[in-house]
């Protein structure tokens, strides 16, 4: 770690006194996530912060730092359905970037494994309402110049049971962790360097044009991947899966997806297929999915 290391944008300091830990909810290679109580106000927050021992590198700050400045930026007029809002953005005393962000509920992970779309009450037209709502935001995040090009469902979070309404149906999902998302304002955010073969995202759930190059992908990119979510959730696995990642690679680029269960209506499995067609000039984008899953609630 460099002691004389300086970020390369000035930030309000963080003061972690004044944010009781509750609990860690997630530790990753660059980042943690606590939840926090903010003591002046007396309410519950998240706090993700970069680990100390990347403090000496720059790109990795940006892209913590950038994260924010996107958050900022979807929130500039006015607040939006989908995306978690920003509270602080600031520096820690160890001089790391962090982000104060609201608190939100359990992420679709979490869920996964209890989901069954054919026996569950409620299941298809959760689908259906969940595939309404994160093509809505991703349309609002593309509509900005940004691709998201991580989204899994260890990214899509619910609302806290207590946002929640008694009339309200299904919960509110939110799209989150924008660290290796695309901007294509460069002016707006700190220069972050992706190579022409660097591979960004997660395995099961990249895009076939994401596998040859992260730098030139497109919002149709976050289009497929949320094709593989909601294959997953239709079917009870993603549509490819092998161990070995040169296969799985193959599988993304070439092979056609295994048929969706019959229980599937043929409406909401098309569009499900849709968003999985391997050239991204033919996938439908974020806003005409919206449209199509819209004439199935």
């Amino acid at each position: 770690m460099s002691d004389d290391f300086v970020l390369p944008v000035e930030l309000p300091k963080i003061d972690p006194h004044r944010l009781q830990r509750v609990r860690t909810l997630w530790v990753g290679a660059l980042c943690s996530v606590e939840e926090v109580i903010v003591q002046d106000t007396g309410s519950y927050a998240v706090l993700k912060q970069m680990h100390p021992e990347h403090r000496s590198d720059p790109g990795l700050a940006a892209r913590c730092i950038n994260e924010g400045l996107i958050l900022q930026r979807l929130h500039m007029h006015q607040r939006v359905a989908g995306i978690p809002q920003l509270l602080k953005m600031g520096i820690l005393p160890n001089g790391c970037p962090a982000l104060l962000l609201e608190r939100l509920g359990d992420a679709l992970a979490e869920q996964l494994s209890a989901f069954d779309a054919q026996t569950k009450p409620d299941a298809q037209a959760f689908l259906i309402d969940l595939g309404r709502q994160l093509t809505q935001t991703l349309s609002l995040i593309h509509n900005q110049g940004i691709v998201h090009r991580d989204l899994r469902p260890d990214n899509i979070l619910f609302s806290h049971p207590s946002q929640r309404s008694k009339e309200q149906r299904f919960p509110d999902a939110y799209v989150i962790d924008f660290g290796l998302a695309k901007v294509f304002d460069r002016e707006v955010f700190l220069p972050v360097s992706t190579g022409e073969e660097d591979l960004l995202g997660t395995d099961l759930y990249m895009a076939p044009e994401q596998w040859e190059s992260a730098k030139h992908v497109t919002g149709s990119a976050d289009v497929y991947s949320l094709g593989v979510i909601l294959y997953q959730l239709a079917s009870g696995r993603t549509p490819f899966s092998h161990p070995k990642r040169n296969v799985l690679m193959y599988q993304h680029m070439v092979s056609a997806p295994p048929p969706l269960p019959s229980y599937i209506p043929s409406a909401l499995g098309a569009i499900i297929l849709d968003m999985l067609r391997k050239r991204p000039s033919i996938r439908p984008s974020a806003k005409e999915c919206t449209e199509r899953l819209l004439a199935l609630c």
